[in-house]
């Protein structure tokens, strides 16, 4: 049996002209944003790259219910 199974959207790389769209901020709002998420997903042990913030970690902090 060949079944297809649903595969979850993989995470991409948010940069701050998309947070400032989804969160309609000014961009310089959205390197904060970017900064503080980042700064607990590094206290984690995660590896995080300068000024972008994946898309599940984002999505769970602002957007919760769409889960």
């Amino acid at each position: 049996m060949d079944e297809k199974v649903a595969k979850t959207p993989r995470p991409h790389m948010l940069d701050a002209d998309e947070v400032a769209e989804l969160l309609r901020i000014k961009k310089g709002s959205a390197y904060e944003v970017i900064r503080k998420i980042n700064a607990e997903q590094e206290a984690r042990g995660r590896v995080v790259i300068r000024g972008r913030v994946r898309s599940d970690v984002f999505d769970a902090l602002y957007f919760p219910e769409a889960d």
